[in-house]
């Protein structure tokens, strides 16, 4: 293993208590010789608009985009690298649930000038505190030489329960449950580093207790198989992942209009491309009333968006009336 993993950290001026080995749980003791020492840096204060006109296109540039880890970020991508592989196994064939699960964590890394020693240790710590709210324990852990980059994988992952790619039943509902509470930003993010955009806030990704009573909906509606087909919300946010379940012959009708209405501070590019983990999945028309009380029961948000249609295509529309707008509106007619 790297010896960073082993190593002392003085971050900010702090002499930190624990190396990032020991916070995963590795019960080894520090190196001697010097600490490693190093502050943060934060992400640049930047204000920027996007162009609902332009989903298309902002689309077309993720997909071509190979992910960068950028080290004012860090934390928030390593919550959310742990977020997203525990999400991936909710698809798997068999019975378990969250805190059944392990992950083996992999980083690799090197000094990079200031702020990429911090970055490190604030990733790690970001990972361990996050995994130990969701009782998840670190099957393996390795630290290696190279580009910075953060992966994951659980081990005790199968093989899919349900497909990845939408069922062509125009009467099912494609439903998108977002797995944590934080508002929709696009700072870090694959669409700002497509676009060339530096800076500005990301999501937090900092409420695991929120991911647990997700989870555990949407994983007995898999083994129930009233899920019949589910992706996980990932780099590249929810459009993204949309895209990733249309294919030759299938595509949707969704419309955002509730979803905007309960994020009124983020706006139709943000909701589309932020990265708050979550999952999309479709159910039959008849398991309706069956979803909806599940979710009520565990006081969780859902969004129905749509159905199916006959071709590729995502076909978005949205209302940019208020709730009560639409409702007079609705009794109007």
């Amino acid at each position: 293993m790297n010896k960073l993993f082993d190593s002392r950290f003085i971050i900010d001026g702090v002499t930190e208590d624990l190396t990032p080995a020991q916070m995963l749980g590795r019960n080894r003791p520090p190196l001697d010789g010097e600490p490693i020492v190093d502050e943060t840096v934060d992400p640049a204060i930047l204000s920027y608009d996007f162009d609902e006109g332009k989903i298309a296109a902002y689309l077309k540039a993720v997909k071509k985009t190979q992910r960068e880890l950028q080290f004012p970020f860090a934390a928030q991508y390593a919550r959310a690298c742990l977020a997203g592989v525990l999400t991936d196994a909710i698809w798997s064939a068999g019975h378990f649930t969250l805190p059944e699960l392990s992950v083996d964590a992999s980083w690799r890394w090197r000094e990079q000038g200031i702020g990429s020693m911090s970055a490190l240790y604030e990733s790690v710590r970001a990972v361990s505190e996050y995994a130990d709210i969701l009782d998840i324990g670190f099957s393996d852990i390795s630290c290696e030489d190279g580009e910075p980059e953060i992966t994951m994988r659980v081990p005790q992952a199968a093989g899919r329960a349900i497909p990845a790619t939408l069922n062509p039943d125009p009467e099912s509902w494609i439903v998108y449950v977002p797995f944590d509470t934080e508002e929709y930003r696009l700072g870090g993010s694959l669409l700002a580093q497509a676009l060339g955009i530096k800076g500005g806030a990301c999501p937090q990704v900092d409420n695991p207790d929120y991911l647990m009573d997700c989870y555990e909906v949407v994983r007995e509606l898999v083994e129930d198989r009233i899920a019949i087909s589910g992706i996980t919300v990932g780099a590249g946010g929810l459009m993204a992942a949309l895209d990733k379940m249309a294919y030759k012959g299938v595509g949707a009708s969704l419309d955002l209009s509730d979803l905007r209405r309960a994020y009124p501070g983020s706006d139709v590019v943000r909701l589309l491309f932020g990265e708050v983990p979550g999952v999309i999945f479709q159910i039959r028309d008849d398991d309706f009333d069956y979803l909806d009380a599940e979710f009520i029961l565990q006081d969780v948000m859902y969004f129905p968006l749509g159905h199916p249609t006959k071709t590729k295509q995502i076909k978005l529309t949205w209302s940019q009336k208020p709730a009560i707008g639409s409702i007079l509106e609705s009794l109007v007619r």
